[in-house]
């Protein structure tokens, strides 16, 4: 009788292992780790719906009047939100990067050059290289070339930067971006609806570790 109890206690144990081991067994696959891409967009997404003003920084203290730090402006510009969303993931604070676009290019700030996308017109434009956290440089022929070197030179035409933006993915087959649109807000719409004449893209390597610094 009791070897009857033993043997079924045996049983019922090994039937409770096997359906563990079965259940275990068709878990999903923990979903990977973000990204630095993944949260770069993450922080860049807090921004949605903030008014674009020129050279705001979201009224931070940082900026320079003469030799003073002083209160920024209110609202953001294009190149904030960049900075700020670079800030909260590669530890590198926001006053650090350059506001001159070929300075940031040269020093690798916000990643390097993508082969084939580093100063290409839009009719050569091959929007299927890009990849989500992309930083976007849309130039204009002769566009602010007294501030700033042009990123770009197809014989006599210089092409210089007028609008940066981030790559936020891809939707229905479109490349959708993530930018502070000159007179309006933060908001995520179609490359297609952003006009340039050429563009420079530069990209950070893709980890799946924060804290990274970029160059």
């Amino acid at each position: 009788m009791r070897t009857s109890v033993v043997v079924r206690i045996i049983l019922l144990a090994a039937t409770v292992v096997c359906l563990d081991i079965s259940v275990s067994a068709v878990k999903p696959n923990a979903s990977p780790s973000a990204t630095v891409q993944d949260k770069i967009i993450a922080e860049a997404e807090k921004y949605l719906g903030k008014p674009y003003v020129f050279g705001g920084r979201d009224g931070r203290h940082g900026c320079r009047k003469g030799r003073k730090r002083i209160r920024c402006q209110e609202g953001i510009d294009c190149q904030s939100i960049i900075f700020f969303a670079y800030e909260k993931v590669t530890g590198t604070k926001w006053t650090k990067y350059s506001v001159m676009p070929s300075v940031c290019i040269k020093k690798n700030q916000l990643g390097k050059p993508v082969k084939g996308l580093d100063g290409v017109l839009a009719d050569e434009f091959d929007q299927g290289m890009l990849r989500k956290g992309d930083v976007l440089f849309f130039l204009i022929q002769g566009y602010n070339l007294d501030a700033d070197q042009p990123l770009m030179v197809r014989g006599e035409d210089r092409y210089g930067v007028w609008h940066t933006g981030l790559v936020h993915g891809i939707r229905k087959k479109k490349v959708e971006v993530i930018h502070a649109k000159p007179g309006d807000k933060v908001l995520i719409e179609p490359l297609d609806n952003i006009h340039f004449d050429a563009i420079f893209v530069v990209r950070l390597p893709y980890s799946n570790s924060g804290g990274i610094r970029p160059g």
